[in-house]
């Protein structure tokens, strides 16, 4: 009696919350494994925080995107034979791992890297530098400075000529002034989605998109709903539920790609 109380104890201990924008440590901490797994790699464990997993997570999902869209990954940069996440803004990209996209049309190939917590130069002014939690940038464009901070420190970033897209990972419910500050950061980085002027890229990359953990509610559904209409974006909610859903090979098209119109 006493050991079948247990097992139903364990059980439940590791069933998703249905409400709660937080998800179970030990199935994130899963599905990075079985991700690194498909990739015969391992990867490095380097945090205790949930925000950090679920943001692995995330990154992962961005990989899958293009996996499905024709892409061949691969891993670049291992260190000691692991694969590294970069889960802060500080470091510099040459300690940490990242994928390599490479797609070939009409006999051109294309290569992209999906980079994580890398400074980009703003679309607005060459000195500002903001970092998304995930950047899609032409291969081999990560440049390192020492003339960005005052200690000399190495600074990495990619000119915003380089950046193809990006996306922000927030692990929360969604709320209107979370939306509305993304819209911000769009403005800085890519100020031509903001006026609709961006161009279709061939081959496609995914629109800078918004990934939230967490359900929404009436209000911020009416927010996304809006703000898709207006600008080439994604606002992605409840991914610790829906995430292998929305990622799915059936499911691309409801992902908008950069330069498609608000209308299609």
């Amino acid at each position: 009696m006493a050991k079948t109380k247990q097992a139903k104890e364990e059980t439940e201990a590791i069933k998703p919350k249905t409400t709660s924008p937080f998800k179970e440590q030990a199935l994130l901490e899963k599905e990075i494994k079985d991700f690194a797994n498909k990739f015969k790699t391992t990867v490095v464990n380097q945090s205790k925080r949930i925000s950090d997993y679920f943001e692995m997570s995330c990154f992962n999902y961005i990989v899958l995107f293009y996996e499905i869209n024709g892409y061949r990954l691969t891993v670049q940069n291992l260190q000691s034979n692991q694969y590294r996440y970069k889960c802060s803004t500080s470091g510099v990209q040459s300690n940490f791992s990242h994928f390599r996209a490479t797609i070939t049309k009409d006999k051109k190939k294309y290569e992209f890297e999906i980079q994580h917590n890398l400074a980009i130069q703003s679309s607005h002014h060459k000195e500002l530098f903001t970092t998304p939690d995930i950047s899609i940038i032409k291969k081999g464009k990560v440049k390192t400075t020492t003339e960005y901070y005052d200690s000399k420190k190495r600074f990495s970033f990619a000119n915003n000529i380089d950046v193809m897209s990006f996306c922000e990972v927030k692990q929360f419910n969604p709320f209107p002034e979370l939306l509305f500050n993304f819209i911000g950061t769009i403005n800085e980085l890519q100020k031509d989605i903001m006026t609709n002027k961006a161009k279709v890229l061939d081959p496609p990359h995914l629109a800078p998109s918004l990934m939230i953990s967490g359900k929404p509610n009436k209000q911020t559904t009416r927010i996304k709903e809006v703000l898709e209409s207006r600008y080439c974006i994604n606002l992605i909610y409840d991914l610790f539920y829906s995430g292998t859903t929305t990622f799915s090979k059936h499911n691309p098209t409801n992902l908008r790609t950069v330069g498609q119109l608000p209308s299609s």
